[in-house]
């Protein structure tokens, strides 16, 4: 007889497609890991597994365990909340997730598919909650979403303190995120005998891209890597111009003044995966992303690829051409499709790139 005791048992272990269609036009090969056909539906699952599973040892910046009858909780605008929610059902915790309210657009099939989990959904606390209204008034418009991703932290933050059961996990700034996605890199090296030329992806907490990048770096693999993130709406990084090389980004410095007016004490003293990744010289190259460009990019890897992906996926493959136009013939380039379409159709036609 063969059978898995569990569906985390099929985390992982995804296929490696080659854009025939899509990449015709260029010399280099387009590789994309079809992360999509995780169980929850994104490549988020392998974190979220991960990071529960460091909790459940202690292993947490507070050492806070997480023990039967826990209860995990996190603030998510994507993937992160659906691939926590469907661990926690499977290892019989309770989960707990705020969304932040300004990123709720359309019908959400994300919050539909987080309660299907039996996960417990709130509207994460506002900036006013933790700011005074003179400072809200200096935060400028590109800066709100920002703001709100703070504000929806220093909640979880609140709710951990006061709930001996909860237990953060804290994406954005939690080590055990990144280990879990190095398992991608690994298996694109073995799926690829260790011949990867560029490797990039869209950035949120670095955690994929660095990830990965660690471990290809483990196999005596250093690609070419990049960043994807959308551009005009930089809620961690600050490019210089649409294409940025090293010294050409930053993170943002009104990120750092966020946190400590709402006096997130963890991200007060922590590193986050973003400061670690760019102490280790990552990314080469930086690429901000227009939504109709992650838009047509997705529209055509359902069209002509066959692949049912979302707006994320589409700005990687975008910035993935972008590479291959610039290499040889017969060398490599790879990043990941992220997330299946389905969960944006709440939004569609608008879909909004979002990571």
């Amino acid at each position: 007889m063969e059978y898995i005791n569990n569906m985390l048992e099929l985390i992982g272990n995804t296929p490696l497609l080659k854009l025939n269609k899509v990449a015709k036009n260029v010399t280099a090969n387009v590789f994309v890991k079809l992360e999509y056909l995780n169980p929850s539906g994104s490549y988020k699952d392998r974190m979220a597994l991960s990071m529960v599973e460091a909790a459940e040892k202690g292993l947490t910046w507070n050492h806070k365990k997480l023990g039967p009858g826990g209860i995990v909780c996190d603030a998510s605008a994507g993937n992160t909340a659906p691939a926590l929610a469907f661990v926690s059902a499977v290892k019989g915790y309770k989960a707990m997730f705020c969304v932040y309210k300004p990123m709720l657009r359309g019908s959400s099939t994300r919050l539909k598919i987080i309660g299907a989990y039996g996960a417990e959904v709130c509207e994460c606390l506002s900036p006013s909650d933790f700011l005074s209204e003179e400072m809200i008034k200096q935060i400028p418009e590109e800066a709100q979403d920002l703001s709100w991703v703070i504000a929806g932290k220093a909640h979880m933050s609140r709710l951990e303190e006061e709930n001996p059961d909860v237990v953060w996990v804290d994406q954005i700034y939690n080590k055990y995120n990144y280990i879990g996605l190095k398992g991608i890199g690994y298996e694109l090296y073995d799926q690829l005998d260790g011949k990867i030329d560029a490797w990039g992806c869209s950035v949120g907490s670095g955690a994929t891209l660095f990830g990965v990048t660690l471990a290809l770096k483990e196999k005596g693999v250093n690609p070419f890597t990049f960043g994807v993130i959308p551009y005009g709406s930089e809620n961690y990084y600050q490019l210089q111009k649409p294409n940025s090389k090293k010294g050409e980004f930053e993170l943002s410095k009104l990120r750092r003044q966020l946190i400590d007016s709402m006096g997130l004490k963890k991200w007060q003293t922590e590193k986050s995966i973003n400061e670690e990744m760019f102490e280790a010289g990552y990314p080469d190259e930086f690429f901000g992303i227009k939504a109709d460009e992650a838009r047509n990019m997705a529209n055509r890897l359902c069209t002509e690829e066959g692949i049912y992906c979302g707006m994320s996926s589409g700005a990687n493959v975008f910035v993935a051409m972008k590479i291959a136009e610039r290499m040889k013939e017969g060398q490599n380039v790879v990043t990941v499709i992220v997330d299946r379409r389905d969960r944006y159709l709440g939004e569609y036609p608008n879909d909004v790139y979002i990571v």
